[in-house]
């Protein structure tokens, strides 16, 4: 029926029946309205928690990049200083006209000196250093023929240059005794007063049954 209207009636206990009369038409059009809105509205909520979680993670993502570049700055750093007492070690100082002063003391020149008898290597080093621990781990390989034995050795080097000599907790950890493969993981008490800002690496030396150094290299510390 081309007049047909619907009728909605507004009642209330101290006021007069207010009716409001809406045509087929204007209802359809508001219901649509409505779903258009509902739809517009999930689509907005929608868009905003998928933003909100990117903003997240992006927020996330600038932290670890943050972190990871302070550690790199640091370790560069450390690094320089490894170059630094290394350059100082194995270059002589000139003193006056064809006259060279003596080369820096066994101690600095044994930190950075690289002993390889081929017999063996060391992959894969992890070495760190918190409250007033050291802890160690590599793979140690064997490349001669047959069985190897020995001890190995940790030195803490100092930002001076200076070495020391570390203990482990227990001892049996810095010894080895393989034909191929072996991982070493050692834990130690870093000398008393010396600070992490103190330490710039770890020298280690792979002795063998005779006590001959086959293997020494000095290595940064990690974070």
């Amino acid at each position: 029926m081309p007049n047909t209207s619907y009728s909605v009636l507004f009642m209330r206990d101290d006021a007069d029946v207010k009716t409001l009369r809406v045509s087929p038409r204007r209802l359809k059009l508001l219901l649509w309205i409505s779903i258009c809105l509902a739809v517009l509205v999930t689509i907005g909520l929608a868009v905003g928690v998928r933003s909100y979680v990117g903003y997240r993670i992006l927020l996330k993502e600038r932290r670890d990049l943050e972190v990871r570049l302070a550690d790199t700055q640091v370790n560069l750093e450390r690094l320089g200083n490894l170059d630094k007492i290394q350059k100082g070690a194995s270059a002589p100082a000139k003193e006056g006209k064809g006259k060279t002063a003596e080369p820096a003391s066994g101690r600095s020149n044994r930190a950075f000196h690289k002993i390889d008898s081929g017999s063996m290597t060391v992959e894969n080093f992890r070495a760190q250093m918190q409250g007033g621990n050291v802890a160690v781990a590599f793979d140690l390989n064997n490349r001669a023929q047959g069985a190897a034995s020995g001890d190995i050795t940790l030195l803490l080097l100092r930002n001076d240059g200076t070495l020391t000599e570390l203990d482990a907790a227990t001892a049996s950890d810095l010894t080895y005794q393989i034909s191929r493969f072996k991982r070493i993981s050692a834990s130690a008490r870093a000398p008393q007063g010396v600070s992490r800002k103190e330490a710039l690496g770890l020298r280690v030396e792979i002795k063998n049954s005779s006590g001959e150094v086959i293997l020494g290299e000095t290595y940064a510390l990690g974070n």
